[in-house]
């Protein structure tokens, strides 16, 4: 299968979910993060804030400054590279040119200060492997990391093996979280 198939397919299954499993979601991702070992040892925490069809981090956003954690979202850098940006509850945002929000701020934090991150992808294979959205943003950031790296993937959009080409620049993830498509 492309790339481009699996991503459809994924982000179809994405767009089906009501607003009732994307509140039984929003809560989920919590629980399931949160009680992860690498979560409660991190003092940093890269995330990302979640577009309409992705699965929603909001809530995990706010829980990991609720616990004193230091946050950081990414900012999209030109030549398809990021960084990331603390942000507080008092953080504004401004709509990038493909549609995502971003902080507003210049407190870059290195990547080597980046405990654990949260990567978004459209679709896993178990081992970890990944299909994003398309830029490589993340697939050119992560090797500057050693943090703990832990994907978020509706059980619909994960496989077994990966059925789409990898190629030598995909990163993969350490651990992906599965959730069933459930209200």
């Amino acid at each position: 299968m492309e790339k481009a198939a699996v991503r459809q397919q994924a982000l179809t299954n994405l767009a089906a979910l009501s607003d009732a499993q994307r509140g039984w979601l929003m809560q989920a991702v919590v629980a399931q993060v949160t009680a992860l070992p690498a979560w409660q040892s991190a003092k940093t925490v890269a995330l990302t804030l979640s577009q309409d069809d992705e699965i929603p981090t909001q809530l995990l956003i706010q829980t990991a400054m609720l616990q004193g954690k230091r946050v950081v979202l990414p900012r999209v850098q030109p030549g398809r590279q990021m960084t990331f940006i603390v942000v507080t509850p008092a953080t504004t945002y401004e709509r990038h040119r493909f549609g995502m929000l971003e902080p507003v701020g210049d407190e870059i934090v290195v990547p080597t200060e980046i405990d654990f991150v949260v990567v978004p992808g459209l679709a896993f294979s178990e081992a970890g492997d990944r299909i994003g959205f398309g830029g490589g943003y993340y697939d050119r950031w992560l090797p500057q990391t050693t943090a703990r790296t832990v994907a978020l993937a509706l059980a619909e959009n994960v496989y077994p093996q990966p059925s789409w080409p990898l190629e030598p620049t995909d990163q993969q993830v350490d651990q992906v979280l599965i959730f069933k498509n459930e209200e």
